[in-house]
């Protein structure tokens, strides 16, 4: 039997990249941020379990995940989970790099002026992420906490290594 899961669909996750992108608003972001990020554009319901940093909208962000259904899936612990989409993600990140639809530059990923081309703006413009202010919110709240050390995104999510971060 043939399964299909969004997780484990280069596609989709270029499909959410773009989305993250026209929130962000040519804001440049790292790619281990984007890779948070896009977790939880994949599983929203899984906020409702996840520490998130303390910050304007959090607590929306709580509620909006407690109202959300859980999935009736078996699913490993948010960090294996998390692991294993990596792959799928730099693949992803790898094809919008090849068309120049996103630019890395010093560890950091911004928009090239490709992404702003009819066909693109067209695919994410009356997305689900776009035009939900919740995910609007998550991209926010993701983007105003710190990435590092013992009170960051990795380490209040728990789905990154932190502790050996260089702060």
């Amino acid at each position: 039997m043939i399964i299909y899961h969004h997780r484990n669909d280069v596609f989709n996750c270029i499909f959410r990249f773009l989305s993250i992108f026209s929130i962000l608003d040519r804001e440049k972001i790292e790619f281990e941020r984007l890779k948070i990020i896009d977790f939880y554009f994949a599983f929203p319901h899984l906020l409702a379990t996840t520490t998130i940093p303390r910050a304007a909208g959090s607590s929306k962000l709580k509620k909006f995940a407690q109202t959300l259904s859980i999935p009736y899936e078996n699913f490993p612990s948010n960090r294996i989970l998390f692991s294993e989409m990596g792959d799928f993600q730099s693949q992803a990140l790898d094809i919008l790099r090849s068309k120049e639809i996103l630019i890395l530059d010093d560890g950091w990923l911004s928009v090239g002026e490709v992404f702003f081309r009819e066909e693109v703006m067209r695919l994410v413009n009356d997305s689900r992420f776009t035009s939900n202010p919740v995910f609007k919110t998550l991209v926010t709240v993701f983007m105003t906490c710190n990435l590092h050390g013992a009170n960051g995104l990795k380490s209040k999510t728990g789905l990154m290594e932190y502790r050996y971060d260089a702060v």
